[in-house]
């Protein structure tokens, strides 16, 4: 088979399953029907049902494409693909019930229903445990192996690269390795496959030897360098996993994969929800207009105070740099006399001679910040995201720090309610990222609601 018949063969099994759900439905009427002198219960018509299918196929295989069922996944074992056909048809069973609860007319039997999730659960089965095979068959066979790159040709990547081997079922083939400098005449080959090159010839080679996969084998590679190829591979299109510390990743909760013993992190782009942008940007607008109109008075009251304490405008107007690097003008209450420098380093310590004693008031309770409401409304800011920084820091910024700009910055933020002022720059950036990667609305809900704690123990504000 080729690389093309195991696309195809993923839409063969999507194809089967809607047969077996809808045979299932089929049958489940069926058995319920045989059913009817017993119960001595009537049963709508065959024809009611079948008029029906449509709204009962189509979220049933929703729930289990949700789940991944129909996605290709080299390095999961034939139980991990079960679980998740499980919460497939637990989910599809919620959604058929739910529709039968909505549309009265239908008027669906429970039983027609429950005998639906049960045979179904069997026949889906039978039938990832068929594809599960054909597809474990079609990796053996090696024409359908993803080209792979392994960074590091010391121990870890050479155990890394036989553990592949011994594995021909998850589907790899190992072009070669990148090493951390240019490779010598002595060092062009390590364990039968070739050096081509150094670390900073990854895209090169990525694109040269038409790479699909890259694998970190280098303990001793630093966070940032990491973070900065696995926004290179995201360019590519690449997949990225890093072979870590099985006892660090089991104590961070962090999903991991196993070829063999060898535990694996796969890093990469997050799908993000197709709903939650709209939605964010709903909240963003009916959050931040509530919390501007109970907070009016206080903004009003700390507006007199701040111009009898210094002359100038109560509102401080800054540019700051906002989503795909676009300059917006950031409200904030004045803290600092107006003739102060607007794009110094912000105040890192209470006793900034910059800050007048209102300010310093303002800052340690964050009121400060609640301006920024106006700038959620007009749209540069959401409640939750990225801080936004002044032009003059990102101009510093590598490349791989300028995907922090790649969502709304936020009011407040993960960095904030976990260390806030007293975490360096760099170390913002990697709770950023975590954000980016990892944002939902519960999430942003999360950290909503630890704001309030850490502005009322005022913890690490100035």
């Amino acid at each position: 088979m080729s690389r093309l018949d195991a696309k195809a063969l993923r839409r063969i099994h999507l194809g089967t399953d809607v047969l077996l759900v809808s045979l299932g439905w089929f049958a489940a009427y069926g058995l319920r029907d045989a059913l009817t002198p017993v119960l001595d219960k009537p049963l709508n018509s065959f024809e009611s049902y079948s008029i029906a299918l449509p709204g009962v196929v189509i979220p049933w295989i929703l729930s289990c494409w949700v789940f991944g069922i129909y996605r290709s996944a080299r390095m999961s074992t034939l139980i991990d693909h079960l679980q998740d056909l499980f919460k497939g048809v637990f989910l599809g069973l919620i959604a058929i019930s739910a529709i039968g609860f909505f549309f009265k007319e239908l008027d669906f039997g429970r039983l027609v229903v429950l005998f639906t999730a049960a045979i179904n659960l069997m026949l889906q089965g039978a039938s990832r445990i068929a594809f599960y095979r054909i597809g474990r068959r079609l990796h053996r066979s090696g024409q359908a192996d993803v080209r792979a790159l392994i960074l590091g040709s010391g121990v870890g990547g050479i155990r890394l690269l036989q553990k592949l081997q011994d594995h021909p079922e998850i589907g790899y083939r190992v072009v070669g390795f990148l090493d951390e400098e240019q490779s010598d005449e002595e060092k062009r080959e390590v364990a039968n496959r070739p050096v081509l090159g150094c670390i900073d010839d990854l895209r090169r080679v990525t694109v040269e030897h038409e790479i699909e996969e890259v694998f970190v084998a280098m303990p001793s590679m630093g966070h940032s360098r990491m973070l900065a190829m696995v926004l290179d591979c995201e360019d590519l299109g690449l997949v990225f996993r890093v072979v870590t510390n099985l006892f660090e990743v089991l104590t961070a909760g962090t999903p991991v994969e196993l070829v063999d013993d060898l535990p694996l992190v796969r890093l990469g782009r997050d799908r993000v929800a197709p709903v939650y942008a709209p939605v964010k940007r709903v909240l963003d607008l009916l959050g931040a207009s509530l919390a501007l109109a109970v907070s009016a008075p206080l903004l009003l009251a700390c507006a007199l105070r701040i111009r009898l304490e210094s002359p100038g405008a109560a509102i401080f107007c800054q540019t700051r740099i906002g989503e795909a690097g676009r300059p917006f003008t950031m409200y904030k209450l004045r803290t600092m006399p107006a003739d102060a420098a607007p794009y110094a380093k912000a105040p890192v310590a209470n006793d900034d001679p910059r800050v007048t004693p209102f300010g310093l008031w303002l800052r340690r309770t964050s009121i400060d910040e609640l301006p920024q409401l106006v700038n959620v409304i007009k749209g540069n800011m959401s409640l939750v995201g990225p801080r936004p920084e002044m032009p003059f820091i990102v101009d510093e910024y590598d490349e791989w720090q300028r995907r922090r700009l790649s969502v709304k910055p936020g009011v407040t933020g993960l960095w904030q309610i976990l260390g806030r002022k007293d975490l360096p720059m760099q170390e913002n950036l990697q709770y950023d990222f975590y954000y980016i990667r990892n944002r939902s609305l519960l999430l942003d809900l999360s950290i909503l609601v630890r704001t309030f704690g850490v502005v009322l123990t005022k913890k690490g504000a100035f």
